[in-house]
């Protein structure tokens, strides 16, 4: 299994205990294998990812998690497959990224886990 790391940007870079749930357009998708075939397209690929926190967590993006919903707290985020330092890690570029209220809703849900929303999705080569 692929380890990822949640980059903010400025150095703000906090490794993850899994990805998960990648939806794409209301598809589900793996997203070792979304990573694999290298799924970009000509129109914009919205949708969501559950990521699940590790134990050493970035103030940054709690703060981030935190502020749910948040029109001013969207930005680009990237998700890191493998070493940060490593320029062949391959990396996914979420536009417009934001953290989404939608997860949890069930109190058996891991507390750990958030769902992220976007409103595009690339790999950057």
């Amino acid at each position: 299994m692929t380890t990822y790391h949640l980059d903010l940007g400025d150095n703000q870079t906090e490794v993850l205990a899994s990805v998960t749930k990648l939806t794409i357009t209301h598809t589900e998708l793996d997203i070792d294998a979304f990573l694999a075939a290298d799924a970009n397209a000509p129109v914009p690929l919205w949708g969501d990812v559950v990521l699940t926190r590790g134990n050493d967590r970035h103030p940054a993006t709690t703060a981030w998690v935190e502020d749910v919903e948040n029109t001013s707290t969207h930005q680009d985020v990237v998700l890191i497959a493998g070493d940060p330092a490593d320029p062949k890690a391959r990396r996914i570029r979420l536009t417009d990224a934001w953290a989404s209220a939608s997860y949890h809703l069930d109190e058996d849900d891991d507390p750990d886990a958030f769902a992220i929303a976007f409103t595009d999705i690339t790999v950057e080569k």
